[in-house]
């Protein structure tokens, strides 16, 4: 039994271990509370600073990777963006020929600089006697959603920046998107969401978070580097290339959601005071032989043309809708026959591969540029 001097010892034990317990996790949120708002202060945008963050735009970059375990003719190769976040040569940005916007398929991450697609058309506009700036806008994991916000929040950053023509690579990333076309505005009316949207848009630390998300839906949907098979042992054939199929039921609103956005996109650029030019998008799961698509042979196709239907369909809408906006019009995944070793995954092009692009794309716009 406790004598009432021991009672009062010990409750004043127990208010001092509380104390101390109370001044330990105070400090600790104070030390944590400094170092967010220390991260938030040097590497956030809230002051001063272009407001590229919400886009991921990777600017005064210059890496070296080896990418030899992703295809043989790789090694190592060498990745540039300026001080805007573009990628590749141009006196002036009020002088650029031809800015091209898609996700990492035109970024091309682990294609050197002298060999993206960007780059061929280039070097053969060159040849022709007709030298152009050919400017990579490509951002990695980027779809339509963001190529359409990418005139208010890029491009506006940048002084005098003006283009005669866009290239829009877009299909694949769009593929990914589970969005209505109520989503496309990107600007809530509601200005809480509208205030939740702006700290994101400046936060460092929700951009970190971002990063970590993206990669890991990227992964999910299998639209990151050096995912998938590449190359199959037997092609068969599939289909004529004239047939049609219908979309599935899931797709539906997809579709034409991704048809709004493309037609908003046509009207951004043309704002911007240039002509758009819509490109379709190939993967590595199908083969084009003369008027038929060929599908990996037997155990393969019944899982990959599923795949290779959605894709299909919404690179019809890219050719229909590119049509109806009276742009001008590239059907790449239709008419450029892709083989092993033009591809390191499923959807990324090696230097062999973007060269195909890059020629098909001199030839189709030769005569317009």
């Amino acid at each position: 039994m406790l004598t009432p001097g021991q009672s009062t010892k010990n409750a004043l034990g127990n208010v001092l271990l509380m104390r101390t317990i109370i001044r330990v996790i105070s400090i600790n949120i104070a030390v944590l509370l400094f170092g967010i708002i220390s991260c938030e202060v040097f590497f956030g945008n809230w002051i001063f600073g272009p407001d590229y963050r919400a886009l991921n735009i990777p600017r005064n970059t210059e890496r070296v990777f080896d990418v030899e375990n992703l295809y043989s003719s790789g090694g190592k190769i060498k990745y540039t963006r300026d001080e805007n976040g573009f990628r590749g040569p141009y006196d002036n940005v009020s002088l650029i020929d031809v800015l091209t916007l898609g996700g990492s398929t035109t970024n091309q991450l682990y294609v050197d600089d002298d060999k993206t697609w960007q780059s061929e058309m280039r070097r053969l506009f060159a040849d022709q006697g007709n030298p152009i700036s050919i400017v990579n806008a490509g951002v990695d994991g980027q779809s339509s959603r963001g190529h359409n916000v990418v005139f208010d929040r890029w491009f506006s950053q940048i002084e005098n920046l003006n283009a005669r023509f866009v290239i829009v690579y877009a299909a694949i990333n769009d593929i990914a998107l589970r969005g209505a076309v109520k989503y496309d505005d990107m600007h809530s009316p509601d200005p809480t969401r509208r205030f939740a949207a702006w700290v994101k848009n400046k936060s460092a630390i929700y951009e970190l978070y971002k990063i970590f998300k993206g990669m890991y839906l990227a992964r999910n949907a299998a639209v990151i580097h050096g995912s998938g098979v590449v190359a199959y042992a037997k092609w068969s054939r599939w289909m004529r290339r004239d047939e049609t199929q219908e979309a599935p039921p899931e797709y539906t609103e997809q579709l034409l959601s991704f048809e709004t956005r493309l037609r908003r996109l046509a009207e951004r650029i043309r704002a911007f005071g240039a002509e758009p030019i819509f490109v379709t998008q190939p993967s590595a799961e199908y083969r084009l032989d003369g008027e038929w698509i060929l599908l990996p042979a037997v155990k393969d196709m019944p899982s990959v043309a599923p795949q290779v239907i959605v894709l299909h369909l919404f690179n019809d809408i890219v050719m229909q809708t590119c049509l109806d906006v009276k742009a001008v019009c590239v059907d790449v995944a239709g008419n450029v026959e892709f083989r092993d070793g033009d591809f390191y995954d499923r959807i990324h092009n090696t230097d062999r591969g973007a060269k195909k692009i890059g020629t098909y794309l001199f030839k189709a716009l030769k005569e317009r540029l």
